[in-house]
């Protein structure tokens, strides 16, 4: 009898408060509301959590404020603009108010808050401001807010500037304007995407807080020079503390205006520049010059012809040619990086690419540009990278860049005879586009053919979302010959579910692949 009263208590409910706001952080928001009405006990928990995620596209149409958020199992979330009609939006602005002067009058903590919304006009931005003012009262930490329509201006309030315990600002579609009064002493990491920029105020953000992490997306940033020291007292100058630098131009036709001090970056370690006009010769300067980079991306940068990287310190190096039809800018890409481990490239392998002491053991990753099809050309130029780099073990393949294949047995025999196929340590193929995939399913196997006659994997991973692993199995064990090295026998070595809670189709599948030899 004790023992089954044992087994109905609820331990879990019993754990102190501050762990249940652990529990209700990790959960999305329908989880979290869902748990709220397990006992008196959770409902306050999740009525006091310091973790406040107001979005609007997950509010219920038409509710009540009590019911607030939709816990329908339905998931998808129809995002056009007729959903949020004037009613939807006043109850949201409602219901978010009265949270938040529930968490005014209690001083309930508030270390995180996301705030989405399809637009801020003069009879919202009021309370936006008053939601982000109680907020810096309740010592918030982190600020992510996001204006998807972005048509109407909103700028962040000057309050916001003051909060000495703010670590994390994310802003989408908000004005940042100049602000005299400034005490941002624990910024850490600021990511500014659209909006009107004052790049007076950034620069001095920049100047004046411990910045780590600095992403910003904007189109047209014509005059700032970031020298990224940091002024302490007695008018003395220390490095700066930014670690990582993304900036993303969103195509703009106007040339990088950016003055970067290289001396004052020591601690640089990750780099990424895409969809602007950054030079050849910037971009060998900032590799160079940057003594402690490890990761550098250039993605969409359309002016690079012939890039050359020399870097002790770089670990990854991206590259990836603009996306269309027509681009074929790169010709000639150099890397001299003795401790490279890992090369991305998606040049369609029109480049000629040289990589100088790289070590033994580094990992590709094949990115083919957006559209492009697969032909007898294609797996002549990859065997001809690989084996003229001669230093990859490791080769990752998104077949989600390819829109079709051509393959037949008269390419598999023209690949046969082209020599040996190149020796890898492991060949992971994954798709990240379902639409164009459904379409390939079919000739998977032809593929397969050809890239095993191109080179042979000791593991074989693989990571796809339409293709069911028992067909591939037999796929596998019924189909598979290449013309010139046959596939002996296969393994599965394993499945790896780690990626699962992060994403529904993380599930890769190993196998261990013997392969006959020449003579037999």
């Amino acid at each position: 009898m004790i023992i089954g009263d044992m087994d109905k208590i609820d331990r879990i409910s019993e754990l102190p408060e501050f762990i249940l706001h652990i529990i209700l952080s990790i959960l999305d928001t329908k989880s979290t509301i869902r748990a709220s009405v397990l006992s008196k006990k959770w409902y306050h928990a999740w009525s006091s959590m310091p973790v406040l995620d107001f979005n609007i596209k997950y509010f219920k149409k038409g509710s009540d404020i009590d019911s607030n958020y939709s816990d329908d199992d339905d998931d998808d979330v129809d995002d056009d603009d007729d959903i949020y009609d004037d009613h939807t939006v006043k109850q949201f602005i409602g219901f978010v108010e009265k949270t938040m002067q529930r968490y005014f009058t209690r001083k309930y903590r508030i270390t995180k808050l996301d705030i989405v919304l399809p637009h801020v006009d003069e009879n919202i931005d009021t309370f936006v401001d008053n939601w982000i003012s109680i907020a810096v009262q309740n010592q918030i930490q982190e600020l992510n807010i996001d204006i998807f329509d972005g048509i109407q201006d909103y700028e962040l309030p000057e309050i916001l500037f003051r909060a000495k315990s703010l670590k994390v600002l994310t802003c989408n579609n908000v004005n940042l304007r100049y602000y005299e009064k400034m005490d941002l002493v624990s910024l850490g990491s600021l990511s500014f995407f659209l909006g009107r920029l004052d790049e007076d105020m950034l620069q001095k953000i920049i100047s004046l807080s411990p910045l780590v992490e600095l992403c910003i997306t904007h189109r047209d940033i014509r005059n700032l020079s970031l020298p990224w020291t940091k002024k302490v007292y007695k008018g003395a100058e220390c490095d700066s503390t930014l670690r990582e630098f993304v900036y993303h131009g969103l195509g703009s036709t106007s040339r990088w205006a950016w003055n970067m001090n290289l001396n004052a970056l020591k601690n640089l370690r990750k780099l990424k520049i895409s969809a602007t006009t950054v030079t050849d010769d910037i971009v060998s300067e900032i590799a160079y010059g940057l003594v402690a980079l490890e990761s550098l991306e250039l993605k969409g940068c359309s002016m690079l012809k012939c890039v050359k990287i020399s870097s002790i310190s770089l670990k990854k190096f991206v590259i990836e040619g603009e996306i269309s039809f027509d681009s074929h800018n790169l010709v000639e890409i150099t890397v001299d990086t003795p401790n490279l481990l890992e090369f991305w490239c998606s040049c369609d392998l029109e480049a000629s690419v040289s990589l100088i002491r790289a070590r033994d053991h580094c990992n590709t990753c094949f990115l083919p540009q957006w559209a492009n099809f697969i032909t007898i050309a294609w797996f002549a130029k990859l065997k001809k990278f690989l084996v003229e780099t001669h230093c990859f073990k490791s080769l990752d393949i998104d077949l989600g860049c390819f829109s079709w294949m051509d393959i037949d047995e008269e390419v598999l025999r023209i690949i046969g005879i082209t020599g040996s196929p190149y020796k890898l340590r492991e060949l992971k193929l994954y798709e990240t586009n379902a639409d164009l995939f459904i379409f390939k399913q079919s000739t998977i196997m032809d593929y397969l053919d050809a890239l095993f006659s191109t080179c042979n994997p000791d593991v074989l991973s693989l990571c796809f979302q339409n293709l069911p692993p028992e067909d591939f199995l037999g796929y596998l064990k019924c189909k598979v010959q290449c013309s010139k090295h046959p596939l002996k026998k296969f393994e599965v070595e394993g499945v790896d579910c780690s990626n699962l809670p992060l994403e529904p189709s993380g599930l890769e599948f190993r196998f261990r692949l013997s392969w006959l030899s020449v003579e037999s």
